[in-house]
């Protein structure tokens, strides 16, 4: 997640540079056909074009409010997930009847889940093609380095938080995080049969429970289906029939009453063109909040609060760090 409040020039670059060069050049040539070798059949009437640009900022803008509700939802996920920690770890800290070392094994148990499905949401899709990797994890990657999925794994947060026992159960496991859940879910029910925990209190407990499980879920839903390829793909292919078409056609109206002005087709024509491809941008690094790219949802500062939290409420006081942006990115 980037956390400065005003994108600064190089990150806009880092995007777009490329691409500014192409409208520079494709307008350029235009201006060079049109002027210097005075082909004036290069231009085309503006209205067609201006009826596509209509369409196309129609069509981009339902895109990127479908991005920001993907993304959006999934920040909502965390901060429940964060939520139900929490109640998890007050209502068992706060009973009189379960042994202080139970307690932690509870707590610790709940830490190693929010940071297991962590790391699961995070691992690499299998949507990238080989050797491809999108413009925005790119980015992450060369400030913060790997992304988290590959520096880190299930087995260091089970020796971390989870007794021998239960490292074995979830072994080979194909949904560890769920795993865990449920033996939590197990140690509640036995609680509530051998008393030490009343039948409100365990379905208390076992209520916070399903919810972990139905946030887990929803953010599966999101990591394993994609925002759908056909508003994703053809967004882009009319941004581009757009721009490749809008120097054509902005030639044809500065040069309808003086030649004088039909150089202004070069900063014009990109200017115009960046705003769209932006738009197109912005929508695609949203789409996928959990795939390590520069807008993704914080879900390691998150773990490590709901850590510093569960720890604090067992009288732990030697507590990790909270997680600090590096380079205004926040992971």
């Amino acid at each position: 997640m980037y956390i400065r409040r005003n994108l600064p020039p190089s990150l806009i670059l880092w995007f777009c540079a490329k691409h500014l060069a192409f409208f520079i050049l494709l307008s350029s040539i235009v201006f060079f056909m049109y002027e210097m070798l005075g082909w004036k059949w290069v231009g085309i009437p503006f209205l067609p074009v201006g009826t596509i640009g209509t369409a196309v900022a129609f069509y981009v803008g339902f895109k990127n409010n479908s991005s920001y509700e993907r993304l959006w939802e999934a920040r909502k996920i965390w901060g429940s997930i964060t939520n139900n920690c929490r109640s998890f770890g007050m209502l068992v800290s706060s009973s009189n009847m379960i042994e202080s070392e139970t307690i932690k094994v509870l707590l610790e148990r709940q830490m190693a889940w929010c940071n297991v499905l962590r790391i699961q949401l995070r691992s690499v899709s299998n949507r990238w093609s080989p050797g491809w990797v999108p413009r925005e994890v790119e980015f992450v990657m060369q400030r913060n380095g790997r992304p988290a999925a590959e520096t880190e794994n299930v087995e260091f947060y089970s020796k971390r938080y989870l007794s021998e026992s239960d490292r074995e159960i979830i072994l080979g496991k194909s949904n560890q995080a769920s795993e865990i859940l449920r033996l939590q879910v197990r140690d509640i029910t036995n609680f509530e049969e051998s008393e030490l925990l009343d039948g409100f209190q365990c379905d208390r407990l076992q209520r916070i429970l399903n919810s972990c499980v139905d946030m887990q879920g929803a953010s599966e839903r999101i990591k394993n289906f994609p925002f759908p390829r056909q508003y994703a793909y053809f967004s882009s292919v009319f941004v581009w029939i757009f721009v490749c078409l809008l120097p054509f056609s902005l030639i044809h109206e500065l040069g309808r009453n003086t030649h004088e002005l039909t150089w202004l087709v070069i900063p014009c024509s990109t200017l115009i063109s960046w705003i769209f491809l932006t738009m197109e941008q912005v929508g695609d690094t949203s789409e996928d909040p959990f795939e390590n790219g520069v807008n993704d949802v914080p879900l390691t500062s998150i773990c490590r609060n709901i850590e510093i939290e569960l720890f604090e409420m067992i009288g732990e006081t030697n507590l990790p760090d909270r997680i600090k942006a590096v380079e205004d990115i926040l992971m």
